[in-house]
């Protein structure tokens, strides 16, 4: 792309740069892991923003993710979750859980599907999906049907808030051990090794690998965290410390790698111009190293790429000044994201949602940032 130079540490994604839309005016005002984080998955500004300390824990009255927005305004088929997250639940410092990751008050229902990944074998596995040999599909029906029985007389007789969730998460996983394509795509041992070595070995690689089978299977968004695993210093992407040789060795490379093979590896399928990639953090790195040879949290200003379905590509999308501490033109909320992300996958922005309590939200209050669609 004429005018733009993207860093060393990605040659992968430099030569995807027509594929690319580099959104440079992300910002926002908070500075703490867990409020932040639920920030940019919830498009909505945490109440404790800023809190002192480890931050806010999830809770029912939390505002969801915008992919259980999805999974209300869109319900999955049978045996297919709209929304699937791996390879773990994200934690800061691997304690205190980012809220925002599930359906918050519209409902556990919505959560997404949890995959778990093994960091050793980069292999994954949902909670238990795989039928016993000697149960076939239609022993499993009647199982179903005796226990749906069972526990109806159950309910008549003790009444229990948790039933309802428990009910919810026991149908899904029937769902899955009755639908094929979906057990399936946990197989990446049925990939061609070609592919899966593209991918690269790391747990985040191969995680996009079973995104994109995950999207072939039918789910509707799969989100892929990042993995709590590094030295103390930088366990993850938090880099107050060392920051340039962990960027270097630890972090840019299966990156560059993973991300460059899932937009060759849906294009290869035909599947780039209908599946909307997006790579975001919490938020930015403060323009300035400290005296550790780190930086610190940086709300202000954040870059996000995007790629795919009904994005505007080989572009770039507003800027940060001259020191890249702040937006300088275009500046785009978590708000207007959300409002964009939920516009490319079909739901209308005022689609309501309510809170137990029964009051009305919109889907997103953020606007639609007409610039970066196609």
């Amino acid at each position: 792309m004429p005018g733009v130079a993207i860093g060393e540490l990605f040659p992968k994604l430099a030569r995807q740069a027509s594929r690319l839309c580099v959104v440079r005016s992300v910002t926002h005002n908070d500075r703490v892991h867990t409020s932040a984080g639920y920030t940019m998955l919830t498009g909505r500004p945490h109440p404790a923003a800023n809190a002192e300390s480890v931050g806010p824990r999830p809770s029912p009255t939390d505002f969801p993710h915008w992919g259980s927005v999805l999974a209300l305004a869109q319900p999955r088929g049978a045996g297919v979750p709209v929304f699937a997250a791996l390879p773990e639940v994200i934690k800061d410092a691997n304690v205190n859980e980012i809220p925002g990751q599930g359906a918050g008050f519209i409902g556990r229902q919505f959560d997404p599907f949890r995959i778990s990944g093994n960091p050793q074998t980069g292999e994954f596995r949902p909670p238990d999906i795989v039928l016993p040999a000697d149960i076939t599909p239609a022993r499993l029906a009647e199982r179903r049907l005796l226990a749906d029985r069972l526990d109806a007389a159950y309910r008549r007789a003790y009444a229990h808030a948790a039933t309802g969730d428990l009910d919810v998460y026991r149908s899904q996983a029937l769902d899955l051990l009755s639908h094929p394509g979906v057990r399936q795509a946990f197989a990446l041992d049925r990939e061609q090794r070609a592919i899966r070595d593209t991918y690269g070995a790391h747990l985040f690689g191969q995680g996009c690998l079973l995104a994109r089978r995950l999207l072939q299977a039918g789910v509707r968004l799969v989100t892929v965290y990042w993995h709590y695993e590094g030295p103390d210093d930088s366990p993850v992407w938090d880099t107050h410390e060392n920051n340039f040789p962990h960027l270097r060795n630890r972090l840019a490379p299966p990156t560059d790698q993973a991300v460059s093979a899932l937009l060759d590896d849906l294009a290869a399928h035909g599947l780039l111009e209908e599946t909307l990639v997006i790579v975001v953090g919490e938020f930015g790195r403060s323009p300035k190293i400290n005296s550790k040879g780190g930086r610190e949290h940086w709300p202000q200003v954040q870059s996000v790429l995007l790629a795919g379905a009904g994005i505007r590509a080989g572009s770039v999308y507003g800027s940060s000044d001259n020191q890249g501490g702040l937006p300088d033109e275009l500046p785009v909320s978590p708000a207007d994201l959300t409002a964009t992300f939920l516009h490319l996958v079909g739901v209308p922005l005022a689609t309501d949602m309510v809170d137990p309590t029964g009051r009305p939200f919109l889907a997103s209050e953020g606007h639609l940032v007409s610039g970066l669609l196609a």
